[in-house]
């Protein structure tokens, strides 16, 4: 940033040999803020800002966005003005991203349920115990056909999760 240069008594040095009046405005404080952010990024006074603003024939904007009132004849600034939201832009792509991220984690999430799934359950071992608990003999035609049943029912949850 710019040091803004001071006479020996302390005052802003002359910038040019035209005379300055001293003059007053009256503004709100929030407008008085946001004069003094956009003219202290550019390393100059409230002042020297006004002036570039009316010798440039270009009316400020605070917002970045371009003025509904800016004349047609007058000349836009390839590079936004200094704001006090001058990081919306970024925001928008830090919040594009974050969505992206959680979109991601949730994807992540659902495949490693899925290898859960196969991985840490054994289905196999579950249809045993079940038809252990029937307390049928392995040739009884019940134990056949809860057999054949848990083997379909496994089958449908093995299809059912690869789906995912």
């Amino acid at each position: 940033m710019k040091k803004m240069k001071r006479d020996i008594q302390g005052k802003f040095a002359i910038k040019n040999s035209d005379y300055r009046e001293v003059r007053s405005l009256r503004l709100t404080d929030d407008t008085w803020k946001a004069l003094g952010i956009a003219s202290e990024c550019l390393g100059l006074t409230r002042a020297d800002y006004l002036e570039e603003i009316v010798t440039s024939n270009i009316l400020p904007c605070i917002t970045r966005q371009i003025s509904e009132i800016t004349p047609s004849n007058a000349p836009l600034f390839s590079d936004p003005l200094p704001s006090i939201t001058r990081y919306e832009q970024e925001i928008e792509k830090l919040k594009i991203q974050v969505q992206n991220l959680q979109k991601e984690n949730l994807e992540l999430q659902a495949r490693s349920a899925i290898t859960f799934v196969h991985d840490v359950i054994d289905f196999e071992a579950i249809r045993e115990r079940i038809l252990f608990e029937l307390r049928l003999g392995r040739q009884a035609s019940g134990f056949k056909t809860a057999q054949k049943a848990l083997n379909q029912f496994i089958q449908e949850i093995k299809l059912m999760v690869d789906s995912f």
